[in-house]
């Protein structure tokens, strides 16, 4: 008769060889499909949770995409930003704002530089300037390399075409009307016209545009230059008031070198 130890021998051995079958099974499984399978539930129940947990990796390594995505364009946005400070920048330094009394400091500085160094008046220097896009450098290049021909091109002439010496009156050129020679004016070419027919010239050619800074003696056969003077002293102060806007208009309008931007008062 067996006695309790021995039974409790059996099934040690039994559990023993029930491990050794279910080990042997798997390692069979193994050798002939290649493929490891397990049925063990704690094994499959490992499984959902490791794909669970890999679902949970993709899904946070998608946020952090999204978030790298979203760092991506908010560095763009900084860059952007960036440089429309620098754009910002170079706007503000590539202006000068300047009074309107600034503006004409400025042009009168300019033109007295070319009446000192050219030795000619100043409504000389004013015309070669706004002929020459009031550039300082080229009126001094183009004057030394060939003066005469500077001068026949902007109108200023060293002497006088027609003189009338101890002439008591002289017959206007637009009118034809014989007036005493106080009442008669004339550019450096000295072709004479009255007083009313000058200031009905200039007054026409003020009004029809900026072209009147350019004016030319009302013959036609000559290009003598009309000065500012000669507008002081004949127009009307309505158009001497225009002729002195398209002045300033132009040393600003005309001159590459310098960007100005005209704060009227």
């Amino acid at each position: 008769m067996e006695s309790e130890d021995d039974f409790d021998m059996h099934d040690a051995r039994d559990t023993h060889q029930n491990e050794i079958t279910t080990t042997t099974t798997t390692t069979i499984n193994d050798n002939e499909d290649g493929v490891v399978s397990v049925e063990d539930d704690d094994f499959y129940s490992g499984d959902e949770d490791d794909d669970e947990d890999g679902e949970t990796a993709n899904a946070f390594a998608f946020d952090s995409d999204d978030d790298a995505d979203v760092a991506d364009y908010e560095f763009i946005d900084n860059d952007s930003d960036d440089s429309d400070d620098v754009v910002s920048h170079r706007y503000q330094q590539s202006f000068t704002i300047l009074s309107e009394a600034d503006i004409h400091q400025r042009q009168e500085d300019d033109i007295m530089r070319i009446s000192t160094v050219l030795f000619i008046s100043k409504v000389a220097a004013s015309i070669l300037l706004r002929y020459y896009n009031w550039s300082v450098s080229k009126v001094h290049d183009e004057w030394f390399a060939d003066e005469e021909k500077v001068r026949r091109s902007v109108g200023l002439l060293e002497k006088p075409v027609v003189e009338y010496p101890n002439a008591r009156e002289l017959t206007c050129g637009i009118c034809f009307e014989a007036y005493p020679c106080d009442r008669i004016h004339t550019a450096a070419c000295g072709h004479p016209f009255c007083s009313s027919c000058w200031a009905g010239y200039i007054s026409t050619a003020i009004n029809d545009g900026p072209g009147c800074l350019m004016l030319r003696c009302p013959d036609p056969s000559c290009g003598a230059a009309v000065g500012q003077d000669m507008i002081n002293v004949l127009a009307s102060d309505e158009d001497k008031e225009k002729y002195s806007r398209y002045f300033i208009r132009s040393y600003i309008e005309d001159n590459r070198k310098v960007s100005l931007y005209l704060e009227l008062s």
